[in-house]
């Protein structure tokens, strides 16, 4: 049986690999502040789609990972040294890209996983467009998902951060525990806006990084583990493999995923 991770296989392999559905997940490249590595996002979306690969293929599936895309949407990180980025109208043209050549390889069914919260906007944008621009009867159903870890998994992380704090930490502290500097673990600071609204979260713009997490990562890393790593990856991973096993499972239709006769 072949992982279907798709950089691990000959093209024999590919041939016969007869596949359903393709896995791609897009990540990046940045910085996350002095614990963990610029490679986080892209080792923890790597991680998640190669587990749920090779899951959902052990029980049927027949599922075709893509290699995880490591540069991303960081236009506002430009005051911190080497974080990798490409436009927004880039990152939208790769992801159109890509999915158009997998619809001429014959795919219909198509799983992005958002592995960076500065490409979810972009991503969305580019499935749009690209309903827009296909003929219905040879386009694609793309979806997008960020993985789908169970609520006790969450509920562990007693700190929430949205960039490098206790939940990131915890699953660098499991995948890649050889580049976590566990010295360094500490309450890394946020800028908070002084506009009312804006503080609370009820208007959106963009953040220049430097000034909302000056240290290049924010949140409390104290209580970080490695344990709570492994549930929020493994559970994300299992969660992810069920859809895909369903997905796999699912015939396709023009109208799909609804049935063909609507």
């Amino acid at each position: 049986m072949k992982t279907g991770i798709l950089e691990e296989m000959t093209i024999d392999e590919v041939r016969e690999f007869n596949t359903e559905v393709v896995l791609w997940g897009i990540g990046s490249t940045e910085p996350h502040g002095p614990i963990v590595t610029y490679g986080s996002d892209f080792f923890q979306c790597d991680g998640l789609c190669r587990r749920a690969t090779k899951q959902a293929n052990e029980r049927g599936a027949r599922i075709l990972m893509y290699p995880t895309q490591p540069i991303g949407n960081n236009v506002n990180f430009k005051k911190f040294p080497f974080a990798c980025r490409m436009r927004v109208r880039t990152l939208m043209l790769l992801i159109i890209d890509v999915i158009e050549a997998l619809e001429e390889d014959g795919i219909r069914k198509i799983v992005l996983v958002d592995g960076h919260g500065g490409n979810s906007e972009t991503m969305r944008a580019a499935l749009r467009e690209h309903f827009d621009r296909t003929d219905p009867e040879r386009r694609a159903f793309v979806c997008i998902t960020r993985g789908m870890p169970a609520k006790e998994a969450l509920a562990a992380i007693k700190h929430p951060s949205d960039h490098g704090g206790e939940s990131e930490t915890s699953r660098n502290m499991y995948l890649r525990p050889d580049l976590v500097k566990t010295d360094k673990l500490q309450n890394l600071p946020f800028g908070k806006p002084f506009v009312t609204s804006i503080a609370e979260g009820k208007v959106h713009f963009v953040r220049p990084w430097e000034l909302y997490v000056p240290m290049g990562g924010g949140g409390e890393t104290r209580e970080a583990t490695a344990e709570k790593g492994e549930a929020l990856i493994e559970t994300g991973a299992t969660g992810l493999a069920d859809f895909l096993v369903e997905l796999s499972e699912s015939p396709w239709n023009p109208n799909f995923p609804y049935p063909a006769d609507r």
